[in-house]
């Protein structure tokens, strides 16, 4: 029987019948569909595969994990920037949360670790369709230069999903064709993986396009000869090879294709405003499609989940979606990083695009309130008429007396695990939204940009002793509006890269390989959160009376028997993921035969 590739979203139902008489009967051309020999062939289908692989791609950064969004979580749940809010003793977000502490909870059971292993791997076989189909052994298949791109379009792809499961796997399978049904992939050594990604990124450069100079933003949604230079250089400064990163990651700054956007459209950066501008190397691009379920992850997309981390909040900025119900996961950055940022550039342009405190997220931004009258409880219980003036027309001292804006007391009085800033980094905004949905967002998904490029040469540099990299460093300081650099040394580049990469997923990896992890991560194994509470309000009132002081942000850190309970990082075993758990049980470790998947150290 003939194998068949559906193309569109379902095909006609065959006609059951007796097969015993005449099974040639079962071999029917379905209609809407193409059979599998027939399709490998012209330049056509190899861009409709490579579209397939595409589709891939931007779905591991949409795939939901639990109640959470599972790139994420795997990405910078464990990292120092963050502490993973949600409900405080019911595990509203669990998994994230566990993985944010390091609990003995966090085992390999995590959905959202599952969710980006199988995500990687579906990437990992649509792109092996692409190469095994128009490739063949030695290019003999690869007959015209549109085939010839979309195979090296597909080995990129291949390549950073490899790199990707090795960074955060360690030993995860190599496949580099498309496995039979029975086949029992194993544990691929981790320097023979990253060495095969590098040959990989190298060897499918000089097929890809470029990027047609910094206007180009079609350029920057699919894979160029510039984002497989900066993923090469990347995979390069991983496995130390600190001069071939330099010598990649400087075709990326001297092709002229990309830039720093300027300082005051820092702001644009994960908004649709910002899509496929001068600093993005590569993005997923997001189009709605109303003909898709908008529960799917074309129109589900994170940052609908993220807008919904203030849920507790009374009334948003205007600039930013009115969505104030469902998972309100309420991350805030950590104690340890805002008190690093706030010490080095308080009042920086990045800064304040990134991070605000609660006082700043209620004074400084336009907010739908108009003029009105209400009944509220003066110090002393006692209900009271106030008039309050449109936004627009009150004093940063009236907006702190307003009694419309901070917490939502009537159902939350506090707010679990905020130090008292709010990340604004990701929260998407009004002009991001899908036509007629007051919570679906379509900005691209950033998956690499020119600012980590700079960052990384800046590294290779700073390891070699090469003064090079000073300047790349400070391109990034000026434009965040921050002090400029000295010298070039790896506490700099450190700083400057946890400043400026703060929750895109860098950090925890980073950490890791720089073997600060033991010790940056040490205040995760303590038993205490931050709690906000608005001296607006008296604790405990859920909005039945207010303290006659002005908004402000109090915050204390409390044991309550969930946060960190049992966790802490652990050496030799927390550096690494665990492989799920379905997949091992699916296709466990066998010794004597040498096959299957072997789980990681201290996750057995």
């Amino acid at each position: 029987m003939k194998k068949y590739i559906i193309l569109g979203l379902s095909a006609a139902l065959a006609v059951l019948t007796t097969t015993s008489c005449n099974p040639e009967l079962l071999d029917i051309q379905q209609k809407g569909v193409i059979a599998y020999e027939d399709f490998y062939k012209t330049d056509e289908d190899a861009q409709s595969a490579m579209t397939a692989a595409y589709t891939s791609f931007i779905g591991i950064f949409s795939a939901q994990g639990s109640n959470n969004p599972a790139w994420n979580v795997v990405v910078n749940a464990c990292g120092d920037e963050l502490y993973w809010g949600g409900g405080k003793k019911d595990g509203s977000s669990s998994g994230a949360q566990d993985m944010n502490e390091f609990r003995n909870t966090y085992d390999s059971t995590i959905p959202h670790i599952r969710v980006i292993y199988k995500g990687l791997y579906s990437l990992i076989y649509k792109c092996n369709l692409v190469i095994d189909n128009f490739w063949g052994e030695d290019g003999e298949l690869c007959d015209s230069d549109v085939k010839k791109r979309c195979v090296a379009e597909a080995r990129t792809l291949r390549a950073w999903a490899h790199f990707t499961a090795a960074v955060f796997w360690g030993t995860p399978p190599l496949v580099e064709h498309v496995l039979a049904g029975d086949a029992r992939p194993t544990n691929c050594d981790h320097q023979v993986l990253m060495d095969w990604c590098i040959k990989e990124f190298k060897e499918a450069i000089p097929n890809l396009e470029s990027r047609k100079g910094k206007n180009d933003k079609a350029g920057t949604f699919k894979v160029t000869s510039g984002a497989a230079y900066a993923f090469l250089g990347k995979a390069q400064v991983f496995n130390k090879d600190w001069a071939g990163a330099k010598e990649s990651l400087k075709k990326v700054i001297d092709s002229g294709n990309y830039d720093l956007v300027p300082t005051e459209k820092i702001w644009e950066m994960f908004h649709m405003a910002g899509d496929g501008n001068e600093e993005k190397i590569l993005e997923g691009n997001f189009v709605d499609n109303e003909n898709i379920s908008k529960y799917s992850f074309a129109q589900y997309h994170y940052q609908r989940n993220q807008a919904l981390f203030l849920r507790n909040i009374k009334k948003y900025p205007s600039v930013l979606i009115q969505a104030g119900d469902g998972w309100g996961n309420n991350v805030s950055p950590t104690k340890p990083f805002m008190d690093a940022i706030m010490a080095h550039e308080p009042n920086s342009a990045r800064r304040k695009a990134w991070f605000v405190s609660y006082e700043e997220f209620l004074t400084e931004y336009e907010y739908p309130l108009e003029a009105s009258e209400a009944s509220v409880p003066d110090e002393n219980g006692k209900k009271v008429k106030v008039q309050y003036k449109a936004d627009a027309d009150m004093t940063t001292e009236e907006k702190l007396k307003d009694f419309r804006r901070g917490l939502n007391c009537e159902k939350y009085d506090e707010t679990y695990a905020n130090y008292g800033y709010y990340f604004l980094k990701f929260l998407p905004w009004q002009s991001d939204l899908i036509q007629n949905s007051s919570t679906v967002t379509q900005e691209n998904r950033l998956v690499m940009r020119y600012a980590e490029v700079l960052l990384l040469y800046a590294e290779a540099c700073a390891m070699t002793n090469d003064p090079d990299g000073l300047k790349y460093l400070n391109m990034v300081a000026k434009r965040a509006g921050a002090p400029e650099y000295s010298s070039l040394t790896m506490e700099n580049v450190k700083q400057e890269k946890w400043f400026e990469m703060a929750w895109e997923g860098t950090r925890f990896w980073d950490l890791v390989r720089w073997g600060d992890a033991p010790k940056v991560l040490a205040f995760k194994a303590h038993d205490e959160t931050p709690y906000l509470h608005d001296e607006f309000y008296v604790h405990g009132s859920k909005g039945k009376k207010t303290s006659g002081k002005p908004h402000k942000a109090h915050i204390y850190f409390h044991d309550d028997g969930w946060a960190a309970k049992g966790g802490g990082w652990v050496s030799g075993k927390h550096e690494l993921l665990p492989f799920p758990y379905d997949v091992i049980q699916l296709n466990p470790w066998n010794e004597e035969k040498g096959e299957g998947l072997k789980q990681n150290p201290g996750w057995e």
